[in-house]
């Protein structure tokens, strides 16, 4: 027997059997979340020369402070430094399937600081903290704001944060099932 796509086999003879398959769930509804609580972010991530070069250039972003060393250190760094962008979206990659694996809609980003400067070779971690939670006009979704903040490997925050995103409700998915 052959394995087909989603789950399905075929036999030999051509007939299409249906398979069980398991179906892994991943993320949080909007009821799975309570204002307070944490989420401390599992991985993080040691942000390499390459990862700094690749994303600089594919950003087309050519301010030299993220490739020429001795640019870098005549503006007072010790050395080339991380593209901005590449240490939020790290920070906020390492969020995602805790916060916004369920999202409907990402609704943007509040409040961003930069609090320290990040280094090749430094490694980003991440937790989050739920601000609000609250109901839309439509009863299958609603919006929770989260604070993220970002740590290197000696702890310090290097990065912050708020977002709003439109979740997905357990009920919704119960009424879509019908």
């Amino acid at each position: 027997m052959q394995q087909g796509r989603y789950g399905a086999g075929v036999t030999s003879e051509g007939i299409l059997i249906n398979m069980a398959t398991r179906k892994i769930e991943r993320g949080h509804y909007f009821e799975d979340f309570t204002e307070g609580h944490l989420y401390k972010h599992h991985w993080g991530r040691t942000i390499t020369d390459g990862d700094n070069s690749f994303f600089s250039s594919v950003t087309m972003n050519a301010n030299p402070i993220y490739f020429n060393r001795e640019y870098a250190q005549s503006l007072g760094y010790k050395g080339v430094i991380v593209n901005h962008l590449l240490v939020m979206n790290v920070v906020f990659g390492l969020s995602v399937e805790d916060l916004s694996e369920r999202a409907i809609a990402h609704l943007g980003y509040e409040k961003m600081k930069y609090l320290a400067t990040v280094y090749p070779g430094d490694t980003l971690t991440s937790e989050s903290v739920v601000l609000s939670k609250r109901d839309t006009s439509r009863p299958d979704r609603g919006v929770v704001k989260f604070r993220t903040t970002g740590y290197n490997q000696r702890g310090e925050k290097v990065l912050e944060y708020e977002r709003p995103v439109l979740v997905r409700k357990r009920s919704g998915l119960a009424q879509e099932q019908k």
